[in-house]
């Protein structure tokens, strides 16, 4: 009986902390010249937290400094910042993006881009 008692809260833990970690993925477009898989997978995939102001990097292999820059309809841009290529790298943003923006990752040579889309 304890052990169902200790599962069950187990699982109601998990059922409120869920929206918290809710995230849209930002599929990348172009080419990273570094892959080593026989997979065309980008060395980096992207998401937006649910609330607009958290972007989540993930990095599979080491590219060094990266610029992330996300920038606006209007072509004007709203975050930029130099990160190094860590597992994961969590970015708070000042401002909430909006549908349409775009991201682009860089290290001067390789660029990935992708546009925010609040459906995904």
């Amino acid at each position: 009986m304890k052990t169902l008692k200790k599962v069950g809260c187990v699982l109601l833990i998990a059922m409120l902390s869920f929206p918290c970690f809710a995230k849209k993925r930002i599929s990348l477009e172009g080419n990273w010249g570094v892959t080593k898989s026989i997979i065309s997978k980008q060395p980096i995939q992207a998401w937006l937290e649910d609330n607009n102001k958290g972007l989540l990097l993930e990095f599979s292999v080491n590219l060094g400094t990266t610029e992330v820059t996300i920038t606006n309809l209007a072509g004007e841009v709203v975050y930029k910042l130099s990160v190094e290529s860590k597992p994961l790298v969590i970015i708070s943003l000042d401002k909430e993006v909006k549908e349409g923006d775009i991201l682009s990752i860089t290290d001067g040579m390789n660029i990935v881009y992708g546009k925010i889309d609040m459906n995904m």
